[in-house]
């Protein structure tokens, strides 16, 4: 009696698993237990809650909970929406919150929130905010205006770039804006801002920006305009509201003779 009590509850799970598995109109082809959208989910899931194992995530919808994919389909899987745990070699999505580990990638066509973690690459075609830490790449690349911009902490181990970048950036050689900073920023080779840096800018090699606004510390130092502190081995702006310190100062819009000074060189 037990014996077949056991049988029969086998039977009744397996037919729960398949019955499911064969809803692939409404909800994808995965086995889904106990409901067809929540619970445990194996397959390509379109919408479901609680834990859910997929090899490669296709037109996916929404999910809530722990996703783990081995794969991914980017360019078919862009309208994606993952709240909760992202696992898997390079899990991709729309948008993804609020933790996603990537053994070689983390990416998203538009926002990446909370944290962020992955051995090579971490990417957005929108945003990314909070922490994110990538060991080769950090990029936030938007299209439209407003699009682009990493928030919050980002580590990288070679380079990390956005159209705004707000917060602290770490660079392993480089970091760089097509528009504004706003934040501490540090890169052993390179610093660049296209637009307006406001902050504190620390690299060994060379410091570039249009307009500076703060603290820069760096090998060669150049800007058009710097409000602030430069302390470089060579300084060079074209317009000077502060002070220079370094073994060459250039300031355009001194008095000539007062133009290249070693040293120290200030203008108010």
């Amino acid at each position: 009696m037990k014996k077949s009590l056991i049988l029969f509850t086998v039977i009744l799970l397996m037919g729960g698993f398949n019955l499911f598995a064969q809803d692939t109109l409404s909800n994808g082809k995965a086995l889904n237990f106990p409901a067809n959208k929540y619970g445990i989910s194996i397959g390509n899931s379109y919408e479901f809650t609680g834990i859910r194992i997929n090899f490669a995530d296709k037109n996916v919808k929404k999910i809530n909970g722990l996703n783990v994919t081995s794969w991914f389909k980017f360019a078919k899987n862009q309208n994606a929406v993952v709240n909760g745990i992202s696992i898997g070699v390079i899990p991709t999505a729309g948008s993804m919150q609020y933790i996603n580990l990537g053994l070689l990638g983390v990416g998203t066509a538009r926002n990446l929130n909370g944290i962020s973690i992955s051995g090579f690459v971490v990417g957005s075609g929108g945003h990314i905010n909070g922490l994110s830490i990538s060991g080769l790449i950090t990029r936030a690349d938007g299209s439209q205006e407003g699009e682009g911009v990493i928030s919050g902490i980002a580590i990288s181990g070679i380079g990390l770039a956005a159209n705004v970048i707000n917060g602290l950036a770490i660079g392993g050689l480089a970091v760089g804006s097509d528009g504004d900073i706003n934040a501490v920023a540090t890169s052993l080779a390179y610093i660049y801002c296209e637009k307006e840096f406001r902050g504190i800018a620390v690299t060994g090699g060379y410091l570039k920006s249009e307009i500076f606004n703060g603290v820069a510390i760096a090998g060669y130092a150049k800007t058009n305009q710097m409000n602030g502190i430069s302390i470089a081995l060579y300084n060079r702006t074209k317009e000077l509201h502060g002070v220079q310190f370094g073994l060459l100062n250039y300031t355009e819009n001194n008095p000539k003779g007062l133009r290249i000074l070693p040293f120290i060189n200030l203008h108010f």
